[in-house]
């Protein structure tokens, strides 16, 4: 087991180089007109390539390159190459909701070579309780509740670049039961957020209803009812203009979603009941996502032989596409933890977050998660898989106040304390 490699500050010192008679400026000034010289798109091409902490590193080279990291081809190719990272909410215990955000990119090549970009509330997010709904282009969705007040924020922000809106929640007296949903439309290239409610104390008096608010525009729109309302939200469920989570009240065998382009309630059918091992007879998966593209579900751990099965949709929308990708064997049923699939990677392993308590590393060859872990914080967490972008909310927002936070992510970058316990597997 090695440790995750430190993240330099980026406000530590730059290496001296020392300065030749003659030439003090000369190599300085060769490289920068041979880069001036490359094509603007070949430029763009490389800079979408690198890790986001290199990026920010960049957009504080020259004029040039700060206009052309928010240039659209710029933010569409690293929205399309950008390597999948793993978002840690800590939730300490004397604290409702987190005090920072770990971001920690999975480098599949070098696995055991990570690095982790701090994420701190106003810098980078809104300094707030609130818990992350889902994520959707490298946008999270963020939700406030006021705890037994009337009030309730939602809001739209981006990590990276520090920047957020507020989504304004109305009428919250006359709606009970709420429950939001953040996603993208590619027919019309607009954000929306998706709510469902029940406009009665008894929930039994009246059906579900749902209304749609269109990022842009300040207001929100009835859809009619709701044939399931949101929750068990998985905060990376969003595939294919859909968001996607269960709802165990409506039909068994199948994943409720909604989608974003026809604004219309839909059902993704899950593999035949009689091919699903769970054995205690449930029909329903324990939770679904989304990994590398495609949808998976999981059956929860079974209690007779502690089995976990991980099933996947390899082409979305066709039920005889699903496959059963894994069976993980020898887990814990003590105590009814949970296991949460994060990520599958090129080594046939599988990051497996444990009851919101620490991030593992199963190893299928061994049957068993890897005594070392990848992740142990002091507290209980949250972490989801997370596609950070460079989408700016600034050509999104136009009736929503903008709110750009105090300092940039590169300047506030830190190093993690040792004592967090983040290590990564090295198991043979």
């Amino acid at each position: 087991m090695k440790k995750l490699k430190k993240t330099a500050s980026m406000g530590s010192k730059r290496r001296r180089t020392t300065k030749h008679p003659g030439s003090s400026s000369s190599s300085t000034e060769q490289s920068e007109c041979l880069v001036a010289q490359l094509p603007q798109a070949l430029i763009i091409d490389i800079l979408s390539r690198l890790p986001i902490r290199s990026i920010l590193n960049c957009k504080s080279v020259c004029k040039t390159w700060l206009h052309l990291m928010s240039d659209p081809l710029f933010v569409g190719l690293h929205m399309e190459r950008s390597p999948a990272n793993l978002l840690i909410q800590k939730t300490p215990f004397e604290r409702i909701a987190s005090t920072e955000l770990l971001l920690v990119e999975i480098v599949e090549e070098d696995f055991s070579n990570l690095e982790i970009i701090r994420l701190f509330p106003n810098i980078n997010f809104p300094d707030t309780d609130f818990r992350i709904l889902n994520s959707c282009n490298g946008l999270l969705c963020l939700y406030e509740d006021s705890y037994g007040k009337s009030e309730i924020t939602v809001h739209v922000c981006n990590p990276v670049l520090g920047e957020y809106i507020d989504i304004p929640v109305v009428n919250t007296d006359k709606k009970f039961e709420q429950h939001f949903a953040f996603g993208f439309s590619s027919g019309s290239n607009e954000y929306k957020v998706l709510q469902t409610f029940f406009p009665d104390k008894d929930i039994t008096a009246a059906p579900c209803l749902a209304e749609i608010y269109t990022v842009g525009t300040g207001e929100w729109r009835s859809i009619g009812n709701a044939p399931f309302r949101l929750e068990n939200l998985d905060a990376n469920a969003f595939l294919h203009d859909s968001i996607h989570w269960i709802e165990y009240s409506s039909c068994d065998g199948f994943v409720s979603a909604f989608d974003f382009v026809l604004e219309q309630f839909k059902l993704v059918a899950l593999p035949p009941a009689s091919q699903i091992h769970d054995g205690v007879g449930l029909m329903y998966p324990s939770s679904v996502g989304v990994i590398k593209g495609c949808l998976f579900m999981t059956n929860g751990v079974c209690m007779e032989d502690e089995k976990f099965e991980i099933w996947v949709m390899e082409e979305y929308g066709i039920v005889e596409s699903w496959s059963k990708k894994f069976v993980l064997s020898n887990l814990e049923v003590q105590h009814s933890i949970s296991y949460q699939p994060l990520y599958f990677l090129s080594s046939g392993q599988i990051l497996l977050c444990e009851d919101d308590e620490s991030i593992g590393v199963y190893v299928p060859n061994l049957e068993r998660i890897h005594e070392d872990k990848f992740y142990k914080g002091k507290d209980s967490f949250l972490v989801t898989v997370h596609n950070p972008s460079f989408v700016s909310l600034q050509g999104i927002s136009k009736v929503e106040e903008l709110k750009v936070l105090g300092k940039s992510l590169n300047r506030t970058a830190a190093a993690i304390d040792d004592n967090q316990n983040v290590r990564v597997d090295s198991c043979p």
